[in-house]
C-alpha cells in the first residue's frame, strides 16, 4: 500500500499464473476490502468470469463465476457491490460458433451465495458492453446494448436491489436515443444520470446524457457532443455533492484527437472543449471520478496500433 500520494504500490498479479487474463473491474468496499472480477481465456478462446477478493492482507484464490464449457467464450464482465456483502456482477457469453449470439447474464450474490446465472436477453440478436455500478443507497443500475456488433445499437437499462432486477428498458422508446457503452453517476437527490454514444453509418457520431429514474426517465436528451464535429465516443459521467456535472469522452476529427469534455452546473451544458492537447495519436476509454472535496479525475488512453499511453488529469470547478 502506497501512502503520501506520491506513488502508487507495486503492482500485485491477480488472477492466473498463465495464458490470458483480461477485461478487469474493480470496487473497494467500506470494510477496506477490494473486490475484482476479469475473465481468463484459453488457448482455444474459451474463457469463464471469476472474483477475486483483497482481504486480511492477501488475495483470494480466484472464484468461478461463469460456468465450465469448453465450448463458451463470455466477456463484458464487471461487478458492483451492493447492501452489506452483496454483489452484482454481469457478463455477455455464448458458443463459440457463428450460428450463436452473445447474451448479457446477472448474477447476484446474497448472504455469501451466488444466485444460478439469468440471462437478460434472449440471443436474437447480440448483446454487448454490459455495465454494473452501485447507488449511494446500495442499489444497483445496470445496462447493455444490443445490435450488430459495429453497427447502430439499442440501449438497455435495469434497476437492481435485494438480489434482483427490475424488466428491462429501451432507452430509444420515445425520447431517447440508441446506443452503446452506458456509464452513470448518481447524485444525492436519487437521480441516475446515463450517458452512452451512437452510431450511425458505422461510425461514432453522438454523445447523450439523460437523468431520472428507471420507469420515470426524462423526456430530455441532452448531446452535449453537437456542434463540435467530428466522431465521438467512449463517454463517462461524475457528479459532485452540488450537483454539478462533468461529461468527457474521444473525440476524432480526422487530423486531430484529443479527450474533451463538457460541464453542466444546471445551466446546461458548455461548448466541449479539450482536456488536454496530447498532440498524437487517440483517445480512448476515459474513467471519471469525483472526489469529496469536488475535484474531477480522469485516466485515459491515448495512441496508436502498437503504442498507447495512460494520461491522467483533474479538474476544479
Amino acid at each position: 500500500m502506497s501512502r503520501g500520494g506520491q506513488e502508487w504500490s507495486a503492482p500485485a498479479a491477480v488472477g492466473f499464473d498463465r495464458l490470458r487474463n483480461w477485461g478487469p473491474d474493480i470496487i473497494a468496499r467500506a470494510d477496506g476490502s477490494v473486490v475484482v472480477s476479469f475473465d481468463h481465456a484459453q488457448e482455444d478462446f474459451s474463457s469463464r468470469g471469476y472474483l477475486t477478493t483483497w482481504s486480511g492482507g492477501a488475495w483470494s484464490p480466484p472464484e468461478p463465476l461463469t460456468a465450465a464449457d469448453p465450448e463458451g467464450e463470455i466477456g463484458s464482465g464487471h461487478v458492483a457491490d451492493a447492501e452489506g456483502d452483496d454483489l452484482a456482477y454481469v457478463w455477455i457469453g455464448k458458443k463459440m460458433s457463428p450460428e450463436h449470439h452473445f447474451r448479457s447474464f446477472w448474477r447476484w450474490r446474497v448472504d455469501g451465495s451466488w444466485s444460478e446465472p439469468v440471462a437478460f436477453t434472449d440471443g436474437t440478436a447480440d448483446a454487448w458492453h454490459t455495465n454494473v455500478e452501485r447507488r449511494p443507497d446500495g442499489s444497483v443500475l445496470a445496462a447493455w446494448d444490443v445490435g450488430v456488433g459495429g453497427g447502430e445499437t439499442t440501449l438497455y437499462v435495469v434497476d437492481g436491489r435485494d438480489g434482483r432486477f427490475s424488466d428491462p428498458e429501451d432507452l430509444s422508446v420515445g425520447a431517447g436515443r440508441k446506443g452503446e457503452r452506458a456509464h452513470f453517476a448518481f447524485d444525492g437527490g436519487g437521480v441516475d444520470h446515463v450517458t452512452w454514444f451512437h452510431k450511425r453509418d458505422g461510425a461514432p457520431r453522438h454523445v447523450y446524457v439523460r437523468s431520472g429514474r428507471p420507469g420515470a426517465w426524462s423526456d430530455r436528451v441532452d448531446e452535449p457532443s453537437r456542434g463540435f464535429g467530428g466522431f465521438h465516443f467512449d463517454p463517462d459521467i461524475a457528479v459532485d455533492k452540488q450537483g454539478r456535472r462533468v461529461l468527457v469522452w474521444g473525440w476524432d476529427q480526422g487530423t486531430e484527437a484529443e479527450l474533451v469534455y463538457s460541464v453542466d452546473e444546471g445551466a446546461g451544458w458548455s461548448p466541449a472543449r479539450r482536456v488536454a492537447q496530447v498532440g498524437w495519436g487517440k483517445p480512448g476509454l476515459p474513467s471519471l471520478s469525483v472526489d469529496p472535496a469536488g475535484t474531477f479525475h480522469v485516466v485515459w488512453n491515448q495512441g496508436v496500433r502498437g503504442e498507447n499511453h495512460v494520461y491522467y488529469a483533474s479538474l476544479e470547478l
